[in-house]
């Protein structure tokens, strides 16, 4: 499940507020621009901005499962 669809199912289900998914979808859009930036030069992600955008993502994924589970409901 990509991370956009744990947010979603997060305010589905309850687990995330609006406040909590609407930061966590700008902090997703942001990954989004970046590796679109990264690709206008050659297309491509070399190792060092591919292990940046995964370091960025594992972030992301641990804070979204951190607000799913933080008690707080919508």
């Amino acid at each position: 499940m990509n991370q956009q669809q744990r947010i979603n199912q997060g305010v589905r289900s309850g687990e995330l507020t609006g406040r909590e998914a609407a930061r966590l979808e700008h902090q997703h859009r942001a990954i989004q621009r970046e590796i679109r930036r990264d690709r206008r030069d050659d297309g491509h992600l070399d190792a060092a901005e591919r292990a940046r955008i995964d370091a960025k993502q594992d972030a992301l994924s641990r804070r979204i499962a951190w607000q799913k589970h933080d008690g707080q409901s919508r």
